[in-house]
């Protein structure tokens, strides 16, 4: 039994001296290949347990400082816990633990802007003609299975997008939401504030990646006559027009 012990704990020593040891850059073939070619990992240095670098995503032209840290005792019993920070207000801050098929997010700070943000979901080229930074916020939230739990504050300030099929760019001012997780879906209230449109009305994403919106979307009172009724044409190619000036935007 003590020589079953000897070998376990020295495997456990040599893949930690490796994994301490194996450089930072290994992370961007991960990186790319789970983005699809998308993101990529720039200037990294360090190890795999503690390193920095730049996320970069070449289509936008964006770039955010990153680092990280891997806390080595908890891979003992299955799980990968650590933290990511920054150099700057505007670099994501999180920490994290992924185990058994959860996961816990806590203290998440996230800027970015928004069209780059789009393109690394993967968003149709339609829509990530976005103008505005995003900025998501979590104290707590979590994922186990199909649960969902926690909250999550989305940010979009100086919001801006292009109406489908014209050059028509509509102001959307500074774009609020808020979700709680409740079994299997993150559920709350959309809203804004300034802007050529008022926007009310819930969305709901799923552990799965499924979106609902149910809004409802009008011009702004005041805002110049020509104008309202060009983005009135645009929001009727994507929307139920109520007969009050209304329009309701349903996904899916």
């Amino acid at each position: 039994m003590r020589t079953v012990i000897a070998i376990v704990a020295g495997i456990v020593l040599l893949l930690f001296a490796l994994g301490v040891t194996a450089p930072a850059t290994l992370l961007d073939g991960r990186i790319d290949a789970a983005s699809g070619g998308r993101l990529h990992l720039a200037d990294a240095t360090g190890t795999l347990w503690s390193g920095a670098g730049a996320l970069c995503l070449p289509s936008a032209n964006a770039r955010v400082d990153i680092a990280w840290r891997i806390d080595a005792l908890p891979l003992l019993w299955g799980e990968l816990r650590g933290s990511l920070g920054g150099g700057g207000d505007a670099s994501p801050k999180a920490s994290f633990a992924i185990a058994h098929g959860s996961l816990t997010l806590r203290d998440v700070a996230v800027r970015v802007p928004a069209d780059a943000l789009l393109l690394a979901l993967g968003a149709p080229a339609a829509v990530v003609r976005a103008g505005g930074v995003v900025g998501v916020s979590s104290a707590a939230f979590g994922k186990s299975g199909d649960s969902l739990t926690g909250g999550v504050a989305l940010r979009w300030d100086n919001a801006t997008v292009s109406a489908p099929g014209t050059p028509l760019r509509v102001g959307l001012g500074d774009l609020r939401y808020d979700g709680t997780g409740q079994d299997r879906w993150l559920s709350g209230a959309l809203a804004n504030a300034g802007g050529e449109v008022e926007i009310t009305g819930t969305a709901a994403v799923s552990a799965d990646g499924a979106l609902r919106v149910n809004a409802a979307v009008r011009p702004r009172v005041g805002i110049d006559e020509r104008r309202a009724a060009a983005i009135a044409t645009a929001l009727g190619s994507v929307g139920r027009a109520d007969g009050a000036g209304s329009y309701a935007v349903v996904l899916p």
